[in-house]
């Protein structure tokens, strides 16, 4: 029997060292394939001054989707072989199952759209239709199945990194008129992201992720490094003027700052933290400008018509009870005139984004069940004599493309992954903490703007990221907590 048992045990120990040589392989890979999508922004203003041969940005993507959602297939199939019990790996994999049924809902939105091309391949410029939210799937895939904490915090390491050296590479381009020349992008502030919107959501999570290691952070050397990046990061949040992405920052360090207060932990840099931004608010100028208070000016303006709207509504239900029981019509054309003149100031709200979501909520009310598949909003929006494809609103956005079916099966994944990870950070590693208020700055930016291919990627990153973490069984969890 001892020899038996010795050699058992001597298998035992192969498998186990096979396992841990796998896991490490697959570790490798899957951790340098984001790797390598997080240095793009830099390789592409590198290709921007034809130093470097094209780059193949979406080629790249669909890889990665592929190798993701392969091995998130095959590593799903090992556990239900493996697993004792079933209840409890449904429940686990609860919002997967939620996102399979997002995704099968909006396949079926795709094939029944006017315009299937749009709606599987995206048009031209955001390249945003089904394949793509399959490619989503796979970045979620990766980050998901990446075992070593020590990688998962290097991904977010650099992150910040690359984001400081993009910094620097547009104001080095700004200051050289020869780099300029070689240079087509139509605004070089916010170098590869074409707009400042898109800008905005990436400076918004390096900004939020260096905050959080800031004051999280126990080594002196990289807690350096950290708020020196976080300088520099909210400075140029701020000049970038992306009011939506600005607004979510200052809410998420609020939050975040209500829980330390909750843990009785970290209030001290917290508060500091938020005290630097709103300083640096009031402070920083652009073309001679307080951007901050010129926006919040413009908010105050965008709510207060809001409320116009709202308060002329009612007036108007009363009125019409009213006429409809005295069988009298006493509404006359002033009224009609300022009621007209407070809807078209509500539309204006927020650079027009109340007329976006007015009448994006119109269209999906036309088709709530199956939506109108991706990419298919503009020829709706046509019919209200609007230029636009999108509705800047994350919300709208889900239920107009995949109906409401497809909304609640997306709100419910996510929502999932961010509960659990909130549950989580009771116990859990800093990593925790930090993607998942990551998230939710992304999130609350997401109700002001639109998503898009090169952007959409680090949301679902960080999500697999924050879902591996509530994944971790109690007893893997070593004593680094907040």
């Amino acid at each position: 029997m001892k020899v038996f048992d010795k050699l058992w045990n001597k298998r035992g120990k192969k498998l186990e060292q096979k396992n841990y040589k796998i896991t490490k392989a697959k570790d490798i890979i899957l951790f340098s394939l984001l790797v390598i999508w997080i240095i793009i922004p830099i390789l592409k203003m590198i290709r921007a001054t034809s130093l470097m041969t094209e780059i193949y940005e979406y080629k790249f993507m669909e890889v990665v989707g592929l190798v993701g959602i392969y091995l998130l297939v095959l590593t799903i199939y090992k556990k239900i072989l493996k697993s004792d019990n079933k209840k409890q790996l449904v429940k686990d994999l609860l919002p997967l199952i939620f996102f399979i049924g997002y995704l099968i809902w909006t396949l079926f939105a795709c094939i029944f759209a006017n315009n299937t091309q749009n709606a599987f391949y995206g048009d031209r410029y955001r390249q945003e239709g089904f394949i793509t939210y399959l490619i989503y799937a796979g970045f979620f895939s990766c980050a998901f199945l990446i075992s070593s904490d020590k990688l998962k915090r290097c991904l977010l390491n650099l992150f910040i990194l690359v984001a400081i050296i993009n910094i620097l590479l547009i104001y080095i381009i700004n200051n050289n008129i020869q780099l300029q020349q070689l240079i087509n992008y139509r605004e070089i502030q916010v170098g590869v992201f074409c707009n400042r919107n898109h800008y905005g959501y990436y400076l918004l999570l390096a900004t939020i992720i260096s905050d959080l290691f800031f004051i999280l952070e126990k080594n002196k050397l990289m807690k350096v490094f950290y708020g020196l990046a976080y300088i520099i990061l909210q400075y140029i949040l701020i000049i970038n003027n992306t009011f939506g992405c600005y607004l979510a920052f200052l809410v998420t360090i609020i939050l975040f700052f209500i829980y330390c207060i909750y843990r009785k932990k970290y209030q001290v840099l917290s508060f500091v933290s938020i005290i630097v931004f709103v300083l640096m608010s009031m402070v920083v100028t652009y073309n001679g400008k307080n951007v901050v208070l010129n926006n919040m000016q413009d908010f105050y303006n965008d709510i207060d018509s809001i409320l116009d709207v709202t308060k002329y509504k009612i007036s108007n239900m009363d009125k019409d009870v009213n006429e409809s029981k005295d069988n009298t019509i006493t509404r006359d054309q002033n009224s009609e005139d300022e009621i007209i003149a407070s809807e078209k100031q509500f539309e204006s709200a927020g650079s027009g984004r109340g007329k976006l979501w007015k009448y994006g909520i119109k269209i999906f009310l036309k088709n709530p069940i199956l939506g109108y598949g991706a990419d298919n909003l503009r020829e709706e929006y046509e019919k209200y004599d609007i230029e636009q494809d999108r509705p800047h609103n994350l919300i709208i956005q889900l239920a107009t493309t995949s109906g409401l079916p497809g909304l609640i099966f997306y709100i419910a994944g996510v929502g999932l992954i961010l509960v659990r990870g909130f549950k989580k950070m009771n116990d859990s590693k800093i990593i925790c903490t930090v993607v998942f208020f990551a998230l939710i700055s992304y999130l609350i930016s997401a109700m002001f703007g639109n998503s898009m291919y090169y952007t959409s990627p680090y949301f679902f990153i960080f999500l697999g990221v924050l879902y591996n973490q509530v994944m971790i069984k109690q007893n893997n969890i070593n004593n680094e907590k907040i």
